[in-house]
């Protein structure tokens, strides 16, 4: 039996990658439960379960939430990931794979598709602190194997409406001529079980390094308001304004787990109105 500790377990893609986990019978999953800020908590976790896998999904993630509480934010991506980084250094007696999830937004906007070798520099407060975990977590990297995945815009119809496609239907559906603003961004929205999917395979094969997990689909968002307005029959107000493309290659990636059938954005659609 494998043991993988999973931190952030509560979050959209957590309750996804578990779901997943608990379909594979060698995998034994065991959520860390507490606030990552609790070091006696998180000390006591790693030395009583051992693990051989963990996955560190916690974080504060919505940029605006980020925005608005930069210290928080900075404790929970950075301090948090000090903590786990440091209970492993302390407590585990074998060397573990650690899969950490970072984030596109490490990256700055680019026409052509970002490769993991592309420099970083953080389009969001959000990014800058998963840079800086980032940075912590390869120079303390004795201690376990380590895998950061760079997700591109993982999207799914539980999420809450800090987030773009939940906002613009959500808001939509409720609002008549809800004014969403900007719409000439391009992103590669990607479900959020194919990220656990792909995750698993990760894992699974040990694949190291710094990989960008995207279904490399550029998706214009000006293009898919228009497409909700036509067939679901939302009331959304709209204007082009400043250019915004941030779309991750995944060459490395499909080298890396091979091929893979990704859910097309229509059908990612679709499961917000079910």
């Amino acid at each position: 039996m494998i043991k993988i500790g999973i931190t952030g377990s509560t979050g959209v893609l957590g309750k996804s990658l578990i779901y997943h986990l608990k379909k594979i019978s060698r995998y034994k999953t065991y959520n860390y439960k507490h606030n990552i800020l609790n070091k006696k908590k998180i000390e006591h976790w790693i030395k009583k379960n051992q693990f051989q896998i963990i996955i560190h999904l916690a974080a504060l993630v919505p940029t605006k939430k980020v925005s608005k509480n930069f210290k928080l934010a900075n404790d929970v991506n950075i301090k948090g990931t000090k903590n786990l980084v440091n209970s492993i250094k302390k407590f585990q007696n074998q060397k573990v794979f650690l899969f950490f999830s970072s984030t596109s937004h490490v990256y700055s906007f680019s026409k052509k598709k970002i490769k993991e070798t592309s420099k970083t520099k953080g389009i969001t407060q959000y990014g800058k602190t998963k840079i800086l975990a980032e940075k912590f977590l390869m120079n303390n990297n004795n201690f376990y194997d380590l895998c950061i995945g760079r997700i591109s815009s993982l999207t799914s119809e539980n999420q809450n409406i800090n987030f773009v496609i939940k906002k613009i239907i959500e808001f939509g559906k409720q609002t008549n001529n809800f004014n969403f603003g900007n719409s000439n961004i391009k992103r590669d929205f990607i479900y959020v079980d194919d990220i656990s999917k792909i995750i698993i395979k990760i894992i699974r094969n040990e694949i190291t390094g710094i990989i960008n997990i995207s279904n490399s689909q550029t998706t214009h968002l000006y293009k898919l308001i228009d497409h909700l307005k036509k067939k679901y029959r939302l009331s959304i107000n709209h204007f082009l304004g400043k250019e915004e493309i941030l779309v991750l290659s995944n060459k490395l990636l499909l080298k890396k787990i091979g091929k893979f059938k990704f859910i097309k954005i229509n059908k990612i659609i679709k499961k917000f109105f079910k």
